[in-house]
């Protein structure tokens, strides 16, 4: 206490509280190699405690720091304990860096090393006093944690304990007396990233170190009182001091230091039962998983691991022997040493694998590691290898002492092998009859359960449905839908108009790189698509499709053995044929801006509704294709022209009415809204027809958009001419055979590019050259989009920093739609994408243009040639666009 008072005037750091303390007690027994030891061993430990406190809290700080910066701090004070305990672990590093001193000074330290040396084998005592540290440090933390909460500060209990922890770091300096301005500077730095005041945040320090101040201020009246029985001068007991440095190591004499030819040896044998162990164990937890029991299992898992253990043994044994070496410490009993080297073995395998079965099967593949929740379960995971190891380490010597010392032979390995696989070879015949056996029976049973339903809404948005947290819409077929699959909150696209988002979905490449970016784009025979992929791999292939962007006229037809666009229809009662006629092609213009300026629209003139797409794709699936199948559909009813249900003959088309005024926003978001309903019904019946004909079950229905739609949230309606959120984030539903993982929500971010390479994987085929996308159920960081359309060549780059959602969007300059060159948002805060950050945040805009820049590189990595087609001098061509409002008048 006396010295807390006395470092309340001092310099921060150890100056005040460590040194008075190494006086005093040196004055009163004349011992200063004594007192010095023991303050410095006392001070190692409190830093291994302050270490802990600060490691256990580290959870809180990714708010303040950043996962990134978290794993710094825990970085820096891994090392510090790793340095700290082995020191108290090893003292005898003090003789050794000792030699390294001139003979005078060693003789004068002599002493003062000796002291340090004592504590070596004081386990419980330094135990004991490393756990009062963490009890001090703690307490010290809850007093700022009180004074916060005392001040009316929202933030958790957690979040002020870590802060706390990094304020009192911050003092640690001697840059201050007693680390005065530096604890209220880190304060500042800290809560004003959670939205405090900074005359808020100044104060939470204040109050906590007056309130330390008033206890420190009881050991001024303690020093008071104290009687004056100082002696007069610093002495020296003669017995505390020795001659000679280095006393005589009668154990290092008897007991030679470990040969690392040897301990390699040893490290085999032990990682070969180490392996064998965790094999025996992984192979018991896949046959409780479900699997049939199969003694090859066992004898072939054992094997495995055995080998991949005994290398990891061997390089844990061949390492410790050289540790051991530098610090002269004598080998311990063989049987120990086994142990050692067995118990790290079993325990990282344990570790690794638990970590990969805790995110696979507890969180079905949902956990994110660069999270709170990750970082726990990662903790958690290590806390209990560690347990493992030590509980192993007793238990794995003591079995070897009934053993004996045949476990330990270096023959031991090559006999375990040569047993495994003699065991294996008996079993093999009989496996096989299982195994091929089980083959033939997944080949019938598997034929129905690899048909593929593939569903794409055109414009939707997937903040208009019940299941984004929508309530205007009501969608019970696709809610039923939800129940049996998963459902993918954070959807995006990679295009925000039709035919380059279709060719990212069909080809796992982004725009830049499939090359389907204008309006005279067509998909590229040189790309190998989602249904080539599975026509190849021997499935029948069909496809629905009612938007003229995918028509077979730019080459979305190709992989497909029955490909039908479904063509809206045509005036006058003319056929295909006659509505080539230049005629009747005039008229039906004409017809069609008569009725708009009557508000009327008529059905099917633009584009085939959601009833005669199922009418389609039912008469098909009632011609029996042969199993398995793959079925592409593509709607269009929330595309507009949108109508007002049930029909009666009021809509409204982009084609007649390009630049809506803002006050339309509600009106036009309402016929939205009623599409999306229609569609829905129609949907249910779709799956009500599915589940009659005995097909829904075993059906793998993957459900998304191609893109969104825009009313008025900045500026403009339709879609093509944006990268916003509402144009970019769709739904995505995923149904497994069997209902697998139904009702699963997956927060992850996916993009359109995924949909391809996850499909083909999860039905074991090869995936083309050239695909970009990833997998649906891992997820990514980062998601890049692009456009150019209408004279708008747009670039979108969204990352996740730690636990920050970052979005650019680049535009080129005098853009048709009127957009700023670039625009930052921070979209945990703005997900609306409302407040322009760009000149607030120069460094990260500066850092996303080169991410941007980089990533459009990435993009134009193995793009194949564009393949044009004609659409300015093709009328047929041009007046179906112009219909669906991408060709202007």
């Amino acid at each position: 206490m006396i010295a807390r008072f006395w470092g309340a005037f001092t310099p921060g750091g150890f100056t005040g509280l460590g040194g008075w303390r190494i006086y005093d007690i040196t004055k009163q027994t004349g011992k200063a190699a004594r007192a010095t030891a023991t303050i410095g061993i006392e001070m190692i430990l409190g830093q291994l405690a302050f270490g802990a406190v600060v490691m256990a809290a580290s959870i809180y700080g990714i708010s303040f720091l950043g996962f990134k910066g978290v794993l710094l701090i825990n970085a820096f004070f891994v090392c510090l304990m790793a340095a700290g305990l082995t020191l108290l672990a090893k003292p005898q590093l003090f003789r050794f860096f000792a030699k390294l001193l001139p003979a005078a000074l060693r003789a004068r330290i002599a002493t003062l090393v000796d002291a340090v040396c004592a504590y070596h084998g004081k386990f419980k005592l330094l135990m004991n006093a490393f756990l009062w540290g963490i009890g001090t440090h703690a307490f010290n933390n809850l007093v700022y944690v009180s004074a916060a909460h005392a001040l009316g500060v929202e933030l958790s209990v957690g979040v002020v304990f870590f802060a706390s922890s990094l304020q009192i770091f911050a003092t640690l300096l001697p840059a201050s007396i007693n680390g005065i301005g530096l604890r209220e500077a880190a304060a500042v730095a800290l809560y004003t990233r959670m939205g405090i005041a900074a005359s808020q945040a100044v104060l939470i320090p204040i109050v906590g170190f007056a309130a330390e101040m008033l206890v420190s201020s009881v050991g001024g009246i303690l020093f008071a009182m104290r009687k004056p029985s100082f002696k007069a001068s610093i002495q020296v007991d003669d017995q505390d001091r020795e001659e000679a440095l280095l006393p005589p190591e009668a154990v290092d004499e008897q007991l030679p230091p470990p040969e690392p030819f040897k301990e390699l040896w040893l490290g085999l044998s032990a990682g070969f039962w180490a392996g064998i162990t965790v094999g025996l164990l992984e192979a018991l937890v896949v046959t409780l998983s479900g699997a049939a029991f199969s003694p090859r299992l066992f004898a072939y898992g054992a094997l495995v691991y055995g080998v991949f253990g005994s290398a990891m043994g061997a390089g844990v044994g061949v390492c410790m022997a050289y540790v051991d070496r530098f610090q002269k410490r004598a080998a311990v009993a063989l049987e120990k040493r086994h142990a050692f080297f067995y118990a790290s073995v079993v325990s990282f395998l344990v570790f690794a694998l638990g970590a990969f079965r805790v995110r696979r099967d507890v969180f079905e593949e949902q956990l994110v590691w660069k999270s709170p929740k990750g970082l726990l379960a990662a903790m958690l995971c290590a806390l209990a290898a560690v347990v493992l190891f030590y509980l192993l380490r007793f238990v794995w010597a003591a079995l070897q002492r009934v053993l004996g010392k045949a476990v330990q032979s270096l023959w031991a390995v090559p006999a375990m092998v040569f047993i495994f696989a003699l065991l294996i070879a008996a079993l093999e015949p009989s496996m096989q009859r299982y195994v091929s056996h089980k083959e033939n029976q997944q080949t019938v049973e598997d034929a129905s359960q690899k048909n593929v339903l593939f569903i794409v809404v055109d414009t939707l948005r997937a903040d208009r449905l019940p299941l984004y947290g929508y309530g205007k819409v009501k969608t019970p077929h696709l809610d039923a839908l939800a129940k049996d699959a998963v459902l993918f909150k954070h959807a995006f696209v990679n295009a925000s108009w039709t035919r380059p988002s279709f060719a990212s979905i069909l080809s796992g490449r982004l725009p830049s790189s499939h090359g389907v970016m204008a309006k005279s784009d067509a998909l590229p025979d040189a790309l190998t698509t989602l249904p080539e992929g599975f026509q190849s791999a021997g499935w029948s292939t069909a496809g629905f499709v009612t938007n003229y962007n995918v028509a077979p006229y730019f080459n979305f037809h190709q992989g497909f053995d029955n490909y039908q666009y479904l063509e809206p229809d045509f005036v006058l009662g003319a056929d295909d044929a006659a509505a080539k006629l230049l005629l009747v092609q005039f008229l039906k213009q004409k017809i069609e801006r008569f009725r708009a300026m009557r508000g009327t629209v008529e059905t099917g003139t633009a584009y085939q509704d959601a009833g005669v797409v199922n009418k389609h794709a039912l008469q098909w699936l009632k011609q029996k294709p042969a199993a398995p199948w793959f079925l592409f559909l593509a709607y269009m009813d929330p595309h507009d022209p949108y109508f007002e249900h049930p029909y009666n003959g009021k809509g409204y088309a982009r084609a007649a009415h390009p630049k809506p005024q803002s006050d339309e926003a509600d009106a036009l978001s309402q016929l939205y809204n009623g599409e999306i309903e229609y569609w829905d019904a129609q949907f249910g019946k779709l799956i009500a027809e599915l589940k009659q004909q005995g097909l829904y079950d075993k059906l793998t229905i993957v459900l998304t958009a191609d893109h969104g739609e825009e009313f008025a949230e900045h500026g403009g309606f339709w879609h093509g001419t944006t990268l916003y959120d509402e144009q970019l984030h769709v739904p995505l539903l995923v149904k497994l055979p069997n209902n697998e993982k139904a009702g699963q929500s997956i927060e992850h971010w996916v993009q359109s590019i995924d949909l391809m390479p996850t499909l083909l994987s999860q039905f074991d085929i090869a995936l083309p050259k050239g695909v970009q996308g990833g997998n649906l159920f891992e997820g990514t960081d980062l998601i890049y989009a692009e456009e150019s359309h209408e004279g708008n060549v747009l670039q979108a780059l969204r990352e996740r920093k730690d636990f920050q959602e970052l979005k650019l969007i680049e535009a080129n300059k005098n853009n048709p739609r009127g957009l700023p060159e670039f625009e930052f948002f921070r979209l945990e805060e703005d997900p609306n994408e409302q407040r322009n950050l760009a000149e607030q945040e120069p460094e990260l805009v500066a850092e996303f243009k080169t991410a941007i820049k980089e990533n459009s590189e990435k993009a134009k990595h193995a793009a194949v040639r564009k393949q044009p087609v004609d659409v300015e001098h093709n009328a047929q061509a041009a007046q179906r666009l112009r219909a669906l409002g991408y060709v202007a008048e």
